[in-house]
């Protein structure tokens, strides 16, 4: 049985959102399929949400959450300890907000009219939520993807924010 199929409803889950739950789920398992996640996993849903974990960038296992009322999906700790108005956090909400910019190839933005995109620092803890306007939840989760990989690819690495990864992902200063 695949993890998209695993992703069973729990006795409130409607069909609505079961539909929804699988779409999401599918599209994250192509991904693990493919070896881009070294570990995914789908969880019951619970009042109304679906959330999966993913093994993914530097060792990590994210959460991402689907909210079906909402049509919406989020990630509640993309970078953990970043302290709120910090540098840091100045930086990955511009980063963030320039994945919507049209000089962007199509391939790379998340385009305004299908998606809309705000970023959060709770307790800590960047995080973005990805709202689809029209629906396409196949779009979003693989935009939603897509921005973590460059968050992690592109961002993390520019140089600016070397000791952050060191720090917090005990990264060996001789390797990077």
């Amino acid at each position: 049985m695949s993890t998209a199929e695993q992703a069973a409803p729990a006795t409130s889950a409607t069909p609505a959102t079961y539909a929804g739950v699988q779409s999401v789920a599918a599209v994250l398992e192509e991904y693990a399929q493919r070896g881009v996640f070294r570990g995914f996993s789908a969880g019951p849903i619970r009042r109304g949400k679906a959330t999966f974990k993913i093994a993914w960038h530097r060792d990590q296992v994210f959460e991402l959450i689907f909210d079906p009322a909402q049509d919406a999906l989020r990630f509640p700790r993309v970078l953990p300890n970043v302290p709120l108005g910090s540098p840091m956090h100045k930086e990955f909400k511009k980063f963030v907000k320039a994945r919507q910019s049209p000089d962007l190839p199509d391939h790379r933005r998340i385009d305004r009219d299908k998606a809309q995109l705000k970023t959060h620092c709770r307790a800590g803890n960047l995080s973005f939520t990805l709202a689809m306007l029209d629906g396409d939840l196949e779009y979003g989760t693989r935009k939603i993807i897509a921005l973590v990989h460059e968050i992690y690819l592109i961002f993390l690495n520019d140089g600016a924010w070397y000791d952050y990864m060191v720090e917090e992902f005990d990264i060996d200063p001789d390797t990077m």
